[in-house]
């Protein structure tokens, strides 16, 4: 008899905006009765892709997997309620670092679906429509099986890419609010950081379990069972807690959730990658590269402040002391090109003095006091270079 699997699709009902996207969970108490939860807040787990064969023993594997996953709350402490002999060959390594927290994910298509699956499930219906991607139905964390989605049938060709590219467009309003995508180039740092899934997993990962363990948990089924909990509570030591799983159920349901879900996920990816301190560093130290070819606000207040395009005070040779003097052009037509070129020969710090003498600025202590130098020591012995390049310049 042959059976026919059941559509991956999410249909009618499924993606009224109340509804979709969700993602859910199975309690463990399918497979332990208690669970040791150490006290210490969890890091990040590490995830580890793991194939598994259309046979009998891969169901084996799968069900050893699911069973691990399901423990998702003893983090590191897992290691101590599974036999890791019995997994393969190739998976045994995680009996080398009992101290972290692994997070197996079984691959039966030929795509990373199932790791990435609580990132496609925030996405709402018009972001994956946008993207010409598949409204999947709600599955499973932590990931205990996938669809066998594979390219070109359930899934398109570039998944992956596509994907990443979805993603980004639903997570960049809250890296870089009023700067839309479309204005900066591809290969900026913050858009490269939006599009890659594999820097969001963990910290997914981290949001789920958070979402989760408030929920309530399952209760004893007798008096023995009670009276054991209680024994092993007494027993349990200070770096951990024992208790009875969590009941399963909705880490998210509908768009509302899905995107209060993806703001905690950037709140998680700062408190532990430092996520908002790398997006800053980016923003102070953007270069003219950094844009793509189309005009917007945030490329036009940037060439405004590199070169002072609205500036309009004509500069004349300056004497600082011991210094030499810096030239500027005398007319509004030679101004931008003269500027323009020999400002890309300096510096950061040399644009930086440039643009100082060009606000008016015409003592090396005054501009030293400007830039935050101690002294004004720094600022003479750049002007002496940028002395150099200016002759060299000039007399080209």
């Amino acid at each position: 008899m042959i059976h026919e699997m059941p559509s991956p699709f999410a249909e009618g009902e499924d993606l009224e905006p109340e509804v979709f996207p969700e993602l859910n969970t199975i309690s463990a108490a399918f497979f332990y009765q208690y669970l040791p939860i150490p006290t210490a807040p969890l890091s990040p787990p590490e995830y580890v892709y793991v194939p598994i064969a259309s046979n009998k023993k891969g169901l084996k594997l799968q069900g050893m997997l699911a069973t691990w996953n399901s423990a998702w709350e003893a983090g590191p402490l897992r290691h101590n309620l599974f036999d890791t002999s019995e997994l393969p060959g190739a998976l045994r390594h995680v009996q080398r670092h009992p101290e972290c927290d692994f997070q197996f994910v079984p691959l039966e298509g030929d795509t990373r679906y199932p790791g990435y699956a609580p990132l496609y499930h925030l996405l709402p219906l018009a972001t994956l429509r946008r993207f010409d991607l598949p409204a999947l139905k709600r599955t499973t964390w932590p990931s205990f099986h996938d669809w066998r989605l594979r390219r070109g049938r359930e899934l398109p060709w570039d998944f992956e890419s596509r994907f990443g590219a979805a993603f980004a467009h639903h997570v960049w309003p809250l890296l870089n609010p009023g700067v839309p995508a479309w204005s900066l180039s591809n290969r900026e740092p913050i858009r490269l950081l939006a599009h890659n899934l594999d820097f969001w997993v963990p910290y997914i990962d981290l949001v789920a379990r958070e979402r989760r363990s408030t929920d309530e948990r399952c209760r004893p089924e007798d008096e023995e069972q009670t009276a054991r909990l209680q024994r092993l509570q007494a027993q349990a030591p200070a770096e951990y807690r024992v208790h009875r799983p969590l009941m399963g159920g909705w880490v998210w349901m509908g768009e509302e959730e899905a995107w209060e879900a993806t703001g905690r996920l950037v709140d998680v990816a700062d408190q532990h990658g430092g996520l908002r301190g790398l997006i800053e560093a980016v923003r102070r130290h953007r270069i003219e590269d950094d844009f793509s070819d189309r005009w917007s606000w945030a490329k036009e207040d940037f060439e405004r402040k590199v070169y002072r395009k609205r500036s309009r005070i004509k500069t004349v040779f300056v004497e600082l002391g011991d210094t030499i003097p810096v030239i500027g052009p005398e007319s509004e037509v030679h101004e931008d090109l003269l500027w323009e070129d020999f400002l890309a020969l300096l510096d950061r710090k040399g644009r930086r003095i440039v643009v100082c003498l060009r606000s008016g600025a015409t003592r090396a202590t005054d501009i030293a006091k400007e830039l935050g130098y101690a002294n004004h020591s720094p600022v003479s012995k750049a002007l002496a270079r940028i002395r150099q390049k200016a002759l060299r310049y000039l007399s080209e």
